[in-house]
């Protein structure tokens, strides 16, 4: 499923005044900074509960592009709005962008793992060797470099 005008549309309950170009605008640049912004899969371990899915970048693009919508819409309320609906219509607006702002910088963190991820690592040695004098230093390094082991 991909992010549609209709969605965004759908979240905000239809109002008036919003462009179908400018929602998709939105759509595209929010889309592109996620992909930017998430959590590479190069670097999690694969099968990694961590990875980020497709419906998890989606739903950050959806509430940064209402943040943004609603912006719009605040700005355009005298154009769409007779003057005495303007001050109920701009509370409820504003009211939206509290809900979303919050929504959306959860969701941006859970994309980009602010939290912290589970990376891939190899294996290393867990006793390395030490040294005090230097018969067992020569030992050391021939234990190492041994076809034998």
């Amino acid at each position: 499923m991909t992010v549609t005008t209709d969605n965004i549309r759908d979240l905000l309950n239809r109002p008036r005044g919003l462009n179908n170009a400018t929602i998709s605008e939105y759509i595209s640049m929010r889309t592109e900074e996620i992909n930017k912004k998430a959590r590479g899969e190069d670097y999690l371990a694969s099968g990694s509960v961590n990875a980020v899915t497709t419906a998890q970048k989606e739903s950050a693009i959806k509430a940064l592009v209402c943040l943004d919508c609603l912006s719009v819409l605040i700005n355009t309320i005298p154009t769409y709005h007779p003057v005495g609906d303007q001050k109920a219509v701009d509370q409820r607006f504003r009211e939206q962008i509290k809900a979303f702002e919050k929504r959306s910088k959860d969701l941006v963190d859970m994309v980009v793992g602010k939290g912290g991820t589970a990376f891939v690592v190899d294996s290393t040695n867990t006793r390395l060797p030490t040294a005090t004098n230097e018969t067992d230093v020569i030992r050391n390094s021939l234990r190492e470099t041994s076809p034998y082991e």
